[in-house]
């Protein structure tokens, strides 16, 4: 607009110009202006609780195999995690991503090798079906202010208002939350916790565009997680470090997301599930 109306100014009294002109002129009248809100970056200055410090590695995996009856998802992987790295599990679907989350959670035992949590390792877990799990019959206030520490409860309001929750929303009840309130709100629920290692499994599930990018500017602030994503756009700039589950096994590669894309000659992940590299 500010080149079009410059462009007006410039040539309205120039004879030669003047057809283009008044097309400019017409363009002009024809687009409807969009009032856009200053954005909110307040998700960034809350001040959550402070996380323990953890030992330096809060990961060791040692020949670590799984097998669901006579499937086998992963077999005889090894790879360390230190303390403050940014990390990404990718790979098809059925390939084990989920499964090795849930061994590190404790939620699978029955596996061979050895799997170590690292002193003073304290998890935050973002479960796919993490929003299906809240008590339905509590408001949006009430889920997250019965999690909300003792010394940070006046902020209750702030923490909600961040993640597009304000005025008549924060008295709905959960059970009326469209998916994507429902994993907002899981997500509020997890960053009040006082941990160290954050897993995200597959968090960006029924998130707008705005709601993803909310959440990506919060993580690009902590130090220690693990995604598994299928969404590239969401991984870029959050994660140095990609482990690639595949063809039986884990395999690391020591770059950021597009630099994985670019060595698997890829677009992006979700070719990943089309091809067999």
């Amino acid at each position: 607009i500010a080149e079009t109306k410059e462009f007006i100014e410039r040539f309205k009294g120039t004879y030669s110009k003047t057809l283009q002109v008044q097309s400019r002129v017409k363009m002009l009248e024809k687009l409807e202006l969009l009032e856009v809100d200053e954005e909110d970056t307040s998700a960034l200055r809350l001040k959550f609780p402070p996380s323990p410090r953890s030992g330096s590695y809060p990961v060791i995996v040692e020949d670590l195999s799984k097998h669901f009856g006579s499937c086998e998802v992963f077999n005889h992987a090894n790879f360390t995690i230190q303390r403050g790295e940014k990390v990404a599990f990718v790979g098809r679907n059925g390939e084990g991503k989920s499964t090795l989350v849930k061994c590190l959670m404790g939620e699978i035992t029955d596996y061979t090798g050895k799997l170590t949590l690292g002193h003073n390792v304290q998890i935050g877990y973002f479960a796919q079906n993490a929003a299906s799990l809240m008590d339905e019959e509590l408001t949006v206030f009430q889920t997250i202010d019965d999690v909300t520490p003792l010394q940070l409860k006046s902020n209750t309001k702030h923490f909600l208002g961040a993640f597009m929750f304000s005025g008549d929303d924060i008295d709905k009840k959960v059970k009326v939350l469209s998916g994507g309130e429902r994993t907002r709100l899981s997500m509020i629920k997890l960053l009040l916790q006082p941990v160290n290692l954050l897993i995200l499994d597959e968090p960006t599930n029924h998130l707008d565009i705005d709601a993803r990018k909310l959440v990506a500017e919060y993580l690009s602030t902590k130090k220690g997680f693990i995604l598994v994503s299928h969404d590239r756009d969401f991984l870029n700039g959050l994660v140095s470090k990609v482990y690639e589950f595949g063809n039986k096994k884990v395999t690391e590669h020591l770059e950021d997301i597009n630099g994985f894309l670019r060595k698997k000659k890829l677009e992006n992940l979700k070719e990943i599930e089309r091809n067999k590299r």
